[in-house]
């Protein structure tokens, strides 16, 4: 696979699951919803990385029957949006937005999503990655993405989905090598030391909140303050170093939502207008104009040449 775009497109969940089946050779795929589904993935040399954008599903892998050429892969998830349960070896993992973990791909294994989940999947040859190739057998438990080396890496490869399309082969092999020396350099980073009380573990949890909230038309500072029991004031003491305000951020994270939602070959049946709506968005040319300042182009001019082309 050099590149890869696909979304479900059928009248019943059991030809959207079969479907699912066929693109991603999953031994057992099962769409619970009517939501439809998508994938967009590339390989970068080793490295294989791919959106995904699902409902409520249950994806069971079979380790011992992958093909001689995957037996040996290391996954790596970074759950975006929504939660799910990885089970594997009698071991049940409860991923969260704004969480990463990893566990080995030869081991069968269960991923159980209750409701709409958006994540972000890695592979690589369990070779290349530091973690097993020091003696680690299993699942390494979920951690943070929100902060440190490992935002930097959650970014880069979520910006790779994209540039991926205009990269040859040959640099595509670099880029890959590159982002599997970041992830090298994440697991072998210092951790972050911080009390449940800092003000670091108290701006994350707000982050956090943020965004599972960013669809809720009513988020502002003051619904923050009054869910998370803290002051106003508080609040923007807790952004005060920041180069944006908290209500800036909120509002750059909805559109960081809506230029994802373009992007998503699952949500072309949608209408701009609707995806900028959902995301708390009540003013269409509003949100027009925000959206070009931020991004350089009209959300129409920039769904039309990135989903159609």
């Amino acid at each position: 696979m050099d590149y890869l775009s696909f979304a479900t497109k059928a009248a019943t969940r059991q030809e959207r699951s079969a479907q699912w089946r066929n693109i991603t050779q999953a031994p057992h795929a099962e769409l619970g919803d009517d939501q439809e589904a998508s994938i967009r993935g590339c390989d970068l040399g080793d490295l294989r990385i791919c959106a995904v954008s699902m409902g409520e599903h249950q994806i069971d892998s079979v380790g011992q029957h992958c093909g001689p050429d995957r037996h040996n892969l290391i996954k790596i998830l970074f759950m975006e949006e929504g939660h799910c349960d990885i089970v594997q070896s009698g071991q049940t993992i409860r991923l969260d937005s704004g969480r990463w973990c990893a566990f080995d791909k030869a081991v069968s294994y269960s991923m159980i999503a209750p409701q709409a989940t958006r994540l972000l999947a890695l592979a690589l040859p369990r070779h290349r990655f530091a973690a097993w190739d020091k003696g680690a057998r299993q699942p390494i438990l979920p951690q943070s993405f929100l902060q440190g080396a490992a935002s930097i890496l959650h970014s880069s490869t979520s910006a790779a989905v994209n540039a991926a399309t205009a990269m040859g082969r040959r640099d595509r092999g670099q880029m890959g090598n590159a982002l599997i020396q970041m992830l090298n350099t994440v697991w072998d980073a210092d951790p972050v030391a911080q009390s449940a009380n800092s003000t670091r573990a108290r701006r994350l949890a707000v982050i956090d909140f943020v965004d599972r909230n960013l669809a809720d038309r009513d988020l502002d500072v003051a619904r923050i303050a009054q869910e998370m029991g803290y002051a106003k004031r508080t609040l923007h003491k807790l952004f005060a170093d920041d180069a944006e305000t908290l209500g800036r951020m909120i509002w750059h994270r909805r559109l960081d939502r809506c230029r994802q939602d373009l992007l998503d070959p699952a949500q072309a049946h949608r209408s701009i207008t609707d995806i900028a709506h959902y995301w708390g968005f009540n003013d269409s040319q509003h949100f027009s104009r925000s959206f070009k300042g931020r991004f350089g182009e009209t959300p129409r001019a920039f769904r039309s040449s990135r989903l159609f082309h």
